[in-house]
């Protein structure tokens, strides 16, 4: 009995240290990236305006499977981007809809047979070519067969585009209108930058008017309400901190700006990844690492993409199983950079820390929960040493809810209201009690169901986001 005591002893020390561990770089990061926001704002007013002599062209590669219901208003967006030199990059990736004809029909594309084709990193085979223009903007529609996975499209386009940069997005999403400005000024600070990641906000409830946010409310959907402040804490706080030490461990596939030839030399993203937007970004730092090259992949909060995110808890079940299958993935892959030197503070210190609070974190969690009841159970602890860790627990998780709101008051064009605040320290009080949980045993039980989910790529139920105007 007393090894078991001794052991609950020290079970509660460490899992209260974990617990404050993980809430305190929690903190620490997002105040980190509220004072950035907050110098960001005043170099901005110093300098009073972006300077805008100097563009390189970059190509926009959009992924479609099946996306008829979004993938022309995903372009009419796209062709008001308040940027001199892009091309639009549209994959129809075996689409089984009517994806393809209505790009066709909508712009005029013409079948263009003699286009060059430099198959640089693999995907399956092409099958035509589509060209034309609107607003003098070149429009490529690549229509392949299916690859059963966006990194397969992704690939093939990098074989066709035309520009030496290109970004990366979703099918349903809003780029914003100056976020390919911001994203290149970070891009001709040196020549070393290969990556460049933006700000992800969620479009949920949000309405546009020419690819720029007029309203952005909290949406009523309290599923989606939690995740607009779990993508605050992380594309702000966490993105922010991590770029200090070129340790940003994710260029999101929602948005992300890539030097091509760096891309190549790395072989493009692994078709058989769940997670190929992270395998890209830890193989990049792996390969440049490894050879010893100058390199820095940035985040710039200020260019901004909007994405759509599950309304319900099922949806939202079925993403969050195949990240985490995507991040076992990636460790499993590059496990040989864990705590090797040769790979610096990524190796030493990023990873580690991802693989204790992000891939296993389900694990401790659990176990802490289990140690908490058995010391409850046998007098270790009292009563009042289990409320006087969970009051800890949501008020950290409210005093970050509060700090994502003082971020938006220097994030461009970001809006909330007095009723916002309320709302959102209200979710804030449900996330630690419900969503968290919720996220915990959707990881826990991914671990167990690897080999049952499904590697191909199937699209989320879409709908168009709330545009105010679509004038071209």
């Amino acid at each position: 009995m007393k090894v078991i005591i001794d052991f609950l002893v020290v079970s509660n020390i460490f899992f209260f240290f974990y617990l404050v561990t993980y809430a305190s770089y929690l903190m620490i990061s997002n105040v980190y990236g509220s004072i950035k926001m907050y110098g960001y704002r005043k170099l901005e007013r110093l300098h009073n305006e972006l300077n805008h002599s100097f563009y390189f062209p970059i190509s926009i590669i959009v992924p479609a499977y099946n996306e008829n219901v979004t993938a022309v208003q995903t372009v009419d967006n796209l062709l008001k981007l308040d940027y001199k030199t892009f091309e639009i990059v549209v994959v129809d990736d075996g689409s089984t809809d009517n994806t393809k004809q209505l790009l066709i029909d909508e712009y005029g594309l013409e079948l263009a047979p003699h286009t060059l084709i430099r198959y640089q990193v693999p995907c399956k085979p092409i099958q035509e070519v589509y060209k034309g223009k609107c607003r003098n903007i070149p429009i490529v529609l690549i229509s392949k067969e299916n690859g059963r996975c966006k990194a397969d499209a992704n690939n093939a386009a990098i074989n066709v585009v035309s520009y030496p940069y290109f970004v990366c997005m979703d099918a349903d999403e809003v780029l914003q209108r100056d976020a390919l400005t911001y994203a290149s000024r970070a891009m001709l600070e040196s020549d070393n930058v290969i990556g460049v990641g933006g700000n992800i906000k969620i479009s949920n409830n949000v309405r546009f008017k020419d690819a720029m946010p007029t309203s952005a409310a909290l949406p009523k959907n309290i599923s989606v309400g939690m995740q607009v402040l779990e993508y605050s804490r992380a594309f702000v706080g966490s993105r922010i901190f991590q770029d200090l030490t070129n340790s940003n461990l994710i260029i999101s596939g929602g948005y992300g700006l890539f030097k091509k030839s760096a891309v190549v030399a790395v072989g493009g993203y692994d078709q058989k990844s769940l997670g190929e937007d992270m395998e890209l970004t830890v193989k990049l730092h792996e390969y440049y690492r490894r050879n010893k090259l100058p390199y820095a992949m940035k985040y710039v909060p200020d260019s901004v993409c909007w994405t759509q995110v599950p309304a319900s808890l099922g949806d939202l079940r079925r993403q969050r199983e195949r990240w985490h299958c995507g991040l076992m993935q990636t460790f499993a892959k590059y496990r040989k950079m864990i705590l090797n030197p040769r790979y610096g503070v990524i190796g030493m210190l990023t990873m580690p820390f991802m693989m204790v609070y992000e891939l296993f974190c389900s694990f401790f969690m659990l176990l802490g929960l289990f140690v908490i009841i058995a010391s409850t159970y046998l007098h270790v602890i009292g009563t009042p040493y289990v409320l006087f860790v969970f009051l800890i627990y949501v008020l950290l998780g409210t005093m970050m809810t509060i700090t994502t709101f003082i971020d938006k008051l220097y994030m461009k064009n970001d809006y909330f209201s007095t009723g916002d605040v309320v709302k959102g320290l209200g979710i804030s009080i449900l996330d630690a009690f419900f969503f968290r949980p919720y996220l915990f045993t959707i990881e826990f039980f991914a671990f167990f169901r690897y080999k049952k989910i499904t590697k191909s790529w199937v699209s989320p139920k879409r709908v168009q986001v709330n545009t105010e105007s679509m004038s071209l």
